[in-house]
């Protein structure tokens, strides 16, 4: 997985190296859907930058515009007929992913950071990789989400083998530990039910923990306990 940012600051952050394959996949598109398909170079429009002339805080990007890893310039030709000299339309635009560097080892580029790497910045200053993640393991999580061009061997970090045949259950297995779900026995921080659990809460309010249900977009929620509550209390009616 590698950087997304607009093409210029991909430019920079590569060494200013030309030729290299990028998508864009703002979110809401098809392509945008799964890392898999994100990531993949045969799939949905890609552009071979060739050539880039910076100006300012962007300027300009050119290459080849590829449909499906063929050559095709229909996108260009249809919505924006006003360019002749493959000019790469929304090349300051955010969201572009960066695919591959031809004839360049991405590892030597964006290189991973292993458990005994020294973090110099931030509160933790001088501490490694290993030792924030037992202190600290969502830190080390949100310095990945902030900053695209630092990369981290989860693999080692967790000790998992690279020819291990559970590698994604582990990870969701870490991942759920680090950031768990709500359940109805989770405590509410917020409202006028703070501090009570979704449990006691919809025991006296139903209708509060439902209109909470429908309308929530930003609190990671097991369902199925949800749904083993009221199922519960339903049958009980």
């Amino acid at each position: 997985m590698y950087p997304r940012d607009n093409i210029f600051n991909l430019y920079y952050n590569i060494g200013r190296r030309v030729p290299f394959l990028v998508k864009r996949c703002e979110m809401g598109l098809a392509r945008s859907s799964s890392e898999e398909r994100m990531y993949d170079p045969n799939k949905d429009r890609t552009f071979l930058v060739e050539k880039v002339e910076p100006r300012g805080k962007y300027g300009k990007a050119f290459g080849k515009c590829f449909v499906d890893g063929k050559p095709d310039d229909s996108y260009r030709e249809e919505c924006y007929p006003n360019i002749t000299d493959e000019e790469i339309p929304c090349a300051g635009c955010g969201e572009w992913v960066l695919l591959d560097v031809p004839g360049v080892n991405m590892e030597t580029i964006f290189p991973k950071r292993d458990p005994n790497f020294k973090i110099e910045f931030g509160k933790y200053k001088g501490k490694t990789i290993g030792e924030i993640y037992e202190i600290e393991p969502k830190y080390i999580y949100w310095l990945v989400e902030r900053d695209p061009y630092f990369r981290v061997d989860f693999y080692a970090l967790l000790n998992i083998p690279d020819n291990s045949p559970d590698i994604e259950s582990i990870i969701e297995t870490e991942i759920n530990r680090v950031f768990p779900k709500i359940t109805v026995e989770s405590r509410i921080t917020f409202g006028k039910y703070n501090g009570k659990t979704y449990k006691e809460v919809y025991s006296i309010d139903p209708d509060y923990i439902e209109w909470f249900l429908r309308n929530n977009n930003r609190i990671d929620l097991d369902l199925n306990s949800f749904c083993t509550m009221m199922k519960k209390t339903m049958s009980k009616q």
